[in-house]
């Protein structure tokens, strides 16, 4: 009977965490909501507070776990829109004041802020690497903004990978089209780690659907992870100097991006092609030598 009492009790502490923090997330990271829908949300988790009040006090203490689920969904809920509002604040901001004045303004905590939106951008955040490494670079340095870009996009991009492989494609599906799921099994298909590399490199698909497919494909955390790093090196590093090879070759940002993305294509592509011919001269001279005896 004690432990029941105990248990009941820890069940109810959880209950009363988890509205708290609805409660708290809804006033104080929601400032310009509805009142309507504050007080929509405030009654249904107080609501559902009574409610486990009466379960406890009509000794029917099995569903609480139901009404733990139903507080579950509202916080959920709330961290939904918390995060929809300040994406779409984000990205209003970036569009009118650019991701260079933003990290100025806030240069007290501009690696941070820079980190989170690498970070970020493989998850839930559209913007390319093309606009927000330069801008990083900008503020903080060619070399900071290199290495913040390049640890935030990886930590994003692991992140993403796992959802796609735990989620599964329910959940995927509801993230992102299915199409661009469609296109990146095109691409992929034939030759996976090549595609998988390049695709990192050119920008052919958002970072974001690269992850989900090669989650959802079963592709193995060490190759993804291999590829990741060797390409994310390769973009950030690049991206970051872009200013001042820009300036360094006379060229606009988006013509060096798209000229080293050819020219690393083409050196990743010949080394490709060198792999295979070396494996077709040891196979025939295996082939030579048995032949021989």
């Amino acid at each position: 009977m004690r432990n029941k009492n105990i248990n009941i009790m820890k069940e109810l502490f959880i209950h009363i965490v988890i509205a708290s923090l609805a409660i708290y997330l809804l006033f104080n990271f929601l400032p310009t909501i509805v009142t309507v829908y504050k007080v929509i949300f405030t009654l249904t988790i107080i609501g559902i507070c009574f409610l486990d009040a009466y379960l406890v006090l009509s000794n029917n203490t099995k569903l609480l776990k139901l009404t733990k689920i139903a507080l579950s969904i509202v916080l959920l809920c709330i961290v939904i829109v918390i995060l929809i509002y300040y994406i779409t604040k984000f990205l209003v901001f970036a569009d009118m004041y650019g991701i260079e004045q933003i990290l100025i303004d806030h240069k007290s905590i501009a690696k941070l802020l820079f980190f989170s939106i690498c970070f970020l951008q493989p998850i839930i955040l559209p913007l390319p690497e093309a606009v927000t490494l330069p801008a990083g670079s900008a503020v903080l340095g060619s070399f900071e903004g290199a290495l913040f870009g390049f640890l935030g996009s990886v930590l994003g991009i692991i992140v993403m990978y796992f959802i796609a492989r735990i989620g599964g494609l329910k959940l995927v599906s509801k993230l992102i089209k299915e199409k661009h799921l469609k296109s990146y099994q095109e691409y992929v298909s034939k030759n996976e780690t090549i595609i998988l590399t390049l695709m990192f490199i050119i920008p052919i698909l958002p970072d974001e659907i690269i992850c989900v497919g090669a989650g959802i494909s079963k592709v193995s955390f060490k190759r993804f992870i291999f590829i990741a790093l060797l390409a994310k090196l390769v973009t950030s590093s690049l991206l970051a100097y872009s200013v001042y090879l820009a300036k360094l070759f006379s060229l606009s940002t988006t013509q060096l991006v798209i000229a080293s993305s050819i020219i690393v294509t083409i050196i990743f592509l010949l080394s490709i092609f060198i792999k295979k011919l070396l494996k077709k001269s040891n196979s025939e001279e295996v082939y030579m030598t048995s032949q021989g005896d």
